[in-house]
């Protein structure tokens, strides 16, 4: 029979080394919360824009509409002066 090996009661699980330097896991930890930071303030950009176009929006259609308007205007012009043209 082969020698049984002794088994770490953490054996399988995870754990955190001695060896592991406090300057490591400080800046990991200071990374994170300046990711953390990074994504709300990019969340609120986006909300800020959102809000914005949201706002700008009805202007927006109105001006397609106008300019809707002002190509059928353009059109019965040049139509009205085909007509003036023809008749002498």
């Amino acid at each position: 029979m082969p020698p049984r090996e002794e088994q770490s009661p953490y054996d399988g699980q995870w754990h955190l080394d001695k060896r592991v330097p406090l300057a490591l896991i400080l800046t990991i930890v200071i990374q994170t919360a300046g990711l953390v930071w990074w994504a709300s303030s990019l969340s609120e950009r986006v909300n800020s824009l959102e809000r914005t176009r949201e706002a700008t929006a009805p202007q927006a259609d109105r001006l397609t509409r106008v300019e809707v308007k002002l190509e059928g205007v353009q059109s019965g012009i040049d139509e009205i002066k085909r007509l003036i043209r023809r008749e002498p």
